[in-house]
């Protein structure tokens, strides 16, 4: 399991590369696009498909690490199980949030 924990990790890091340079880009430059241009951005298909990947990335990405932080550093199992499971829940929550976002903004 440790392996496959592994392997997801460097993938996702992988993965993020591309979205975080592109988005990075996008927001050195939002200050020359008008309100319109982003909301409009932000709710053409590839805009729902750009945000909805990078978010379950970043996500997933971050729960990882926060698992094998959780893993190295507490010691007793049960709170280590129990700050795990927090924070599954904790990110599933955010990504459930940032979904339900994505939708309100877009009207879909």
């Amino acid at each position: 399991m440790a392996i496959l924990h592994w392997k997801f990790q460097r993938f996702t890091a992988i993965a993020l590369v591309p979205g975080m340079l592109y988005l990075t880009f996008y927001l050195l430059t939002i200050d020359n696009f008008s309100y319109a241009r982003i909301t409009s951005d932000i709710s053409s298909f590839y805009g729902v498909l750009f945000i909805s990947i990078v978010s379950s990335l970043l996500y997933f990405h971050s729960s990882l690490g926060i698992e094998t932080i959780l893993q190295d550093y507490v010691h007793d199992i049960e709170l280590q199980n129990l700050c795990i499971s927090l924070s599954k829940i904790t990110h599933v929550a955010l990504l459930t949030i940032t979904l339900i976002c994505l939708y309100l903004i877009t009207g879909y």
